[in-house]
């Protein structure tokens, strides 16, 4: 049935192409063959009727409503066939794009899909739209809902299948997909890597997280694993939203130490008291955040700067200023190619793990489990805070410290414990232990790490 109706709409696009050429040469046949005195009248309305495409009438027809008419609709097709010809050359830039190294196709209907593909380089990027294109490099889908993501993957798998793949997901863990060719990212996980690389901390901070949704777990997530300057620091987390299902699901938050994280499930509930932090970080929704902060400064004098998530920032601007507001979370700041792909990060994750492997035993970077596979992601995120270390002097052993307690802390955050006997399966390291508590062979495998790291600079 679909053959069928597929021949007869291209025979009625054909038609409707070549039916104007038909009513011109009726038209202009009598006109050259009675009055023109034309020895080749047939030939003479053929190319009269060619002209119509442009909008011409020849001869004396002017007052033929039926050329007329054959006329406008000549020139209804000649538009559809430069139509048809502009598409089939975006197709063959397409082709020719796709078999470019690192050729990129994004798909998708958010705002960051579009931001992503305006951020590639033209040679490579391509707009997927509709149709599943093949035989490109890489495929970035980020749709606006889970949903929406996965279906596309799955309706498309068999030409995904062993092709390099980024994921949009905001609420399907990453370190549940296996296949290794497959990235999974989220705008909240993007928002909090870009914030506090953006706003990086200087010394001990006292800190609110006021809204908890995934933006305000993230941040937290991040700055637990990214915020760490000195073995003897203290930062205070103070989180205002319900906290509850989070502290269900991570059950190791108190091992955080020497840093504290603080509860507050019932939101503010004392304005005065957040005159004493160093920073208040507003993560509700963008309608949320614009009381929030309208509260905040009314109902607060002298507190800190506020850094606000504002997918859009303008509205906020224009009302409040930009004095007293830093904002962070727009789509030029988390769907940029360099956090979406994020391959600098991920290749400097191979590159640590290899290292490690060749020297001390263990799996190829394929043969890695996801958990394994992002906890040297994690580790090369935090290289970011390792560099400013090296600037600053901080010596080699100090750094190695602060690195093991980053490695525990991702551990901590996916639920692992310390236990005498390691049990990977059951989520038991005997590594979980302060850093002094390591043994030497340990020891020196983080500072050797953190060695080359200086040497590289």
């Amino acid at each position: 049935m679909n053959k069928v109706s597929n021949a007869f709409r291209k025979a009625l696009n054909i038609m409707y192409k070549i039916i104007p050429l038909a009513i011109g040469i009726i038209c202009y046949y009598p006109q050259y063959a009675v009055n023109g005195g034309s020895n080749y009248p047939l030939c003479d309305a053929f190319f009269s009727a060619l002209k119509l495409y442009s909008g011409t009438i020849e001869c004396d027809l002017n007052s033929s409503g039926l050329l007329q008419l054959a006329r406008f609709m000549a020139l209804a097709a000649a538009l559809s066939i430069l139509i048809g010809i502009f598409n089939k050359l975006q197709d063959i830039i397409t082709m020719i794009n796709v078999y470019m190294p690192s050729s990129t196709v994004v798909y998708g209907d958010s705002e960051c899909a579009e931001h992503l593909y305006n951020d590639l380089p033209r040679h490579i990027r391509i707009r997927g739209g509709n149709r599943m294109i093949k035989h490109a490099s890489r495929y970035v889908i980020m749709f606006s809902g889970d949903d929406s993501t996965l279906d596309f993957y799955n309706r498309n798998y068999d030409i995904l299948a062993g092709k390099r793949v980024y994921l949009q997901l905001e609420n399907i863990s990453r370190q549940n997909i296996q296949d290794p060719t497959v990235s999974v990212f989220s705008p909240s996980e993007n928002c909090a890597r870009s914030y506090w690389k953006s706003y990086p901390v200087e010394r001990s901070e006292k800190i609110a997280i006021i809204g908890f949704g995934s933006v305000g777990q993230d941040i937290l997530s991040y700055g637990l694993q990214i915020n760490l300057i000195d073995p003897q620091q203290h930062f205070e987390y103070h989180v205002y939203g319900d906290g509850r299902q989070f502290r269900r699901e991570h059950i190791s938050l108190g091992e955080m130490t020497p840093d504290s994280i603080v509860f507050h499930d019932d939101g503010i509930t004392d304005y005065e008291k957040l005159r004493d932090f160093d920073r208040l970080i507003i993560c509700g929704s963008e309608s949320e955040n614009l009381i929030t902060v309208s509260r905040l400064m009314e109902f607060v004098p002298g507190c800190p700067a506020l850094d606000v998530y504002a997918p859009g920032g303008d509205l906020m601007a224009k009302l409040f200023g930009n004095d007293r507001l830093r904002w962070f979370g727009r789509a030029e700041d988390i769907a940029s190619a360099e956090v979406v792909l994020n391959e600098k990060c991920y290749e400097a994750a191979r590159r640590q793990h290899e290292a490690y492997a060749s020297k001390y035993g263990g799996v190829s970077w394929q043969e890695l489990d996801s958990f394994k596979r992002y906890s040297n992601v994690s580790s090369s995120d935090f290289e970011f805070t390792i560099d400013r270390l090296i600037k600053k002097g901080v010596p080699a052993e100090t750094i190695a410290e602060l690195e093991h307690i980053r490695w525990c802390r991702y551990h901590y955050l996916n639920n692992w414990k310390y236990g005498e006997q390691r049990n990977d399966k059951m989520r038991i390291h005997n590594c979980l232990v302060p850093y002094s508590q390591l043994s030497e062979e340990e020891k020196q495998k983080d500072a050797d790490a953190i060695r080359s790291r200086k040497k590289e600079q």
